[in-house]
């Protein structure tokens, strides 16, 4: 029994020893303007610009990754400490994680080719068609959570540069987007934004994007990084960032 309680204990000491000594890490996918892989394949954009801000305020040191979401996710979930850039916070994920604050918004919208001729004024329109979003996004549980089914009428996929792609070239009928993004994500694509239209605005889709962290992340370490987020929003840097990268500022700041 002796012994049994001296290795549980130094198991224990082990573990706490690595999660201290491992680095912080900010995750986030490859999404222009807020997280992105600049032409020196270093993470860069408004939302890693926000983070690095925040970590002065905290006096805490952190590497930067930019990855596949559905990657991202698991990241999430399986190191304790990994902090994802923005993530929506839903019902079903509010105790699942650890939520440091408020980043930004979303405004996600169903859109559609202009010459598309079916008038969609509903979701539950689109049903009769190939909808499509990122795999691992909430969009995708949200859209199955209304009733699409893969296989049938709902596509996933990894990029967003695959989903334009799909959409112009007519393999699928609507996206599910966070239209904050969409001309960017068009242009970065190398396809005219003047062709999109935006069918029905998506009110009840969650909007805020938190910084978070899974229930396994240092608890001191989570009060300090929400601490310096808040000081920035208070002292003007936050909204400096924003008008930087050119971005509207959120309905609120909290």
């Amino acid at each position: 029994m002796y012994l049994r309680i001296v290795v549980n204990a130094f198991v224990f000491m082990f573990c706490s020893t690595v999660n201290a000594t491992s680095p912080l890490t900010f995750i986030a996918e490859d999404l222009h303007p807020y997280h992105f892989q600049n032409e020196n394949g270093e993470a860069d954009g408004a939302s890693v610009d926000i983070a690095k801000a925040v970590l002065r305020e905290a006096k805490l040191n952190a590497k930067f990754e930019i990855m596949p979401m559905a990657r991202a996710s698991h990241e999430l979930k399986t190191n304790p400490n990994a902090i994802m850039l923005s993530f929506l916070k839903t019902p079903v994920r509010q105790n699942q994680f650890k939520w440091l604050g408020a980043i930004y918004f979303t405004d996600a919208y169903l859109v559609s080719l202009k010459d598309h001729k079916d008038n969609i004024s509903h979701l539950n329109h689109a049903k009769f068609y190939k909808v499509a979003t990122i795999r691992g996004y909430t969009s995708a549980k949200y859209l199955k959570d209304m009733g699409f089914e893969e296989d049938k009428n709902l596509i996933l996929v990894s990029y967003y540069q695959q989903l334009w792609q799909m959409l112009y070239k007519k393999r699928i009928d609507f996206v599910v987007v966070n239209t904050l993004t969409l001309n960017n994500e068009l242009k970065m694509s190398g396809l005219d934004p003047s062709l999109i239209a935006k069918r029905v605005h998506l009110t009840d889709f969650p909007s805020t994007l938190y910084l978070a962290t899974n229930n396994q992340f240092d608890e001191q370490t989570a009060i300090a990084i929400s601490k310096g987020l808040k000081t920035l929003k208070v002292n003007g840097k936050y909204q400096a960032i924003l008008k930087k990268w050119q971005l509207p500022l959120p309905p609120t700041i909290n």
